[in-house]
């Protein structure tokens, strides 16, 4: 996969390989589960021990905050709608979207890794295994949560100029 500016106004990712290209296209359904009472507690934390100051948090921080999380993930989805085989290169997709998107790409996709980290319980042990079966639904979490987290990688490495755009 290679990431870079058309332009400096869009960006493209291009040679995605199907399963990357397949957490893409099911960040809606890992997105919709935002909203349960586990994962809530994972994306939006209590600030302090005291009460009165998770209370304030809650009523006048968390909906600011939900709200970007939705905005962010709206903004992808648009975007995905642009996903199609990549032309260049057999059997892998490409997309290109607006450069002032890249906050949002990389909002939505740590979000979804969130998610998948608290749907399927996921420790820092089974973040090291290896020996991960694609047809056990939390070992197919763990591949997913994995890629994003590659993907995001990608983007942030791009957003600062830091890494490589390959």
């Amino acid at each position: 996969m290679r990431i870079e500016a058309v332009d400096e106004k869009t960006v493209q990712l291009t040679g995605i390989a199907p399963l990357v290209a397949d957490c893409l296209q099911r960040l809606g359904e890992i997105l919709e589960q935002r909203d349960s009472p586990a994962v809530h507690q994972r994306l939006f934390p209590k600030p302090s021990t005291d009460e009165t100051i998770n209370a304030e948090w809650e009523q006048f921080t968390a909906p600011d905050l939900r709200h970007l999380f939705v905005t962010a993930s709206e903004t992808v989805f648009r975007d995905l709608t642009a996903l199609k085989l990549d032309p260049q290169h057999e059997n892998l997709f490409c997309v290109a979207f607006p450069t002032v998107h890249l906050a949002a790409w990389m909002s939505a996709i740590n979000q979804a890794r969130i998610i998948l980290g608290e749907q399927f319980h996921i420790t820092d042990a089974e973040m090291e295994r290896c020996d991960l079966d694609p047809r056990r639904k939390a070992d197919l979490g763990l591949i997913r949560l994995h890629l994003l987290g590659w993907l995001l990688e990608v983007l942030v490495g791009f957003s600062s100029g830091t890494e490589p755009a390959a």
